[in-house]
């Protein structure tokens, strides 16, 4: 019996994540929402994790806004993000980071961030939030344009979360190296290993039981055996017809349905060179009423 499939083991629970962000004009953490926008939140660790925003500046700095886009200000990192919407996440006051959104107006940008300063209830179920400011709301208020990112760093365990979405960071991974030496940066940090959920291993396969031993064949009764022998010569097949139609209701001799049978039985005589009298009595005798 064939092993069933193993059964897929579910992924741990995300943990919460913090993204805690250092300017020139100090520090201010950001708290991810992974569960309102989980591939939001996937595509932004993965990106500080490769060191795309460190040494970066806030390139575009407005009265409601600031924001930055990755190693260059018009940097275009090759790939765009599916936007993410929840009725928990709106541009009704200060502290929002969102992701812009892209130029075919459908898409988010893959790098271009920005935190928001004031309520922009214009913007909502348009540009996808995917974090608030836990703290440092004020750092990001003094922020100048052109001051630098020194370095983001990811606090918690994103494991769970980057291996929902393996296949997707992979592909982000391929466009944003590419896009890298096109726009002739220096090559981001490695790609860490996302480790793989593990499999529950298969299950042995089952022994299959033992054959049962045939049993012997039981013999033929007397009524089968004499059926089987009967069925064997062609003179018996009809004469035991015969012998059934004298049994019940024999034909008139002299009807053309007698005078067919007498010629049967005849011709399968002659043929077969049997004697119909080797079948005994029983049979024979009611050939002889068909005869008158």
């Amino acid at each position: 019996t064939a092993a069933p499939p193993p059964t897929p083991v579910p992924l741990a629970p995300v943990t919460p994540l913090t993204a805690r962000v250092e300017s020139a004009r100090g520090t201010f953490r950001i708290t991810l929402r992974t569960a309102e926008a989980p591939i939001s939140c996937a595509n932004f660790v993965n990106l500080v994790q490769r060191g795309a925003y460190d040494r970066s500046a806030f390139h575009d700095w407005t009265r409601v806004l600031r924001q930055s886009g990755g190693p260059a200000q018009s940097f275009d990192p090759g790939y765009t993000i599916r936007r993410e919407f929840s009725a928990k996440l709106m541009f009704d006051g200060p502290g929002m980071v969102a992701m812009q959104k892209a130029p075919d107006g459908e898409h988010a940008h893959g790098t271009q961030f920005f935190v928001t300063v004031k309520e922009q209830s214009r913007w909502n179920l348009d540009i996808p939030i995917f974090g608030t400011i836990a703290s440092g709301q004020e750092v990001v208020d003094a922020l100048e344009k052109g001051d630098a990112i020194t370095q983001i760093a990811i606090e918690g365990d994103p494991t769970p979360l980057l291996q929902r979405f393996t296949k997707e960071v992979a592909a982000w991974n391929t466009a944003l190296d590419a896009a890298m030496i096109r726009a002739r940066l220096p090559a981001l940090r490695n790609a860490a290993a996302v480790p793989t959920a593990p499999a529950t291993p298969a299950l042995p396969a089952t022994p299959a039981p033992p054959a049962r031993p045939h049993s012997p064949t039981e013999p033929a009764s007397p009524r089968s055996a004499r059926t089987s022998n009967s069925n064997s010569h062609p003179w018996a097949n009809r004469h035991c017809a015969a012998a059934r139609l004298g049994q019940s209701t024999a034909p008139d001799p002299g009807s053309h349905r007698a005078q067919f049978l007498r010629a049967e039985m005849r011709s399968a005589q002659q043929a077969s060179g049997i004697d119909p009298l080797r079948y005994g009595r029983a049979h024979t005798q009611p050939l002889q009423s068909l005869h008158g």
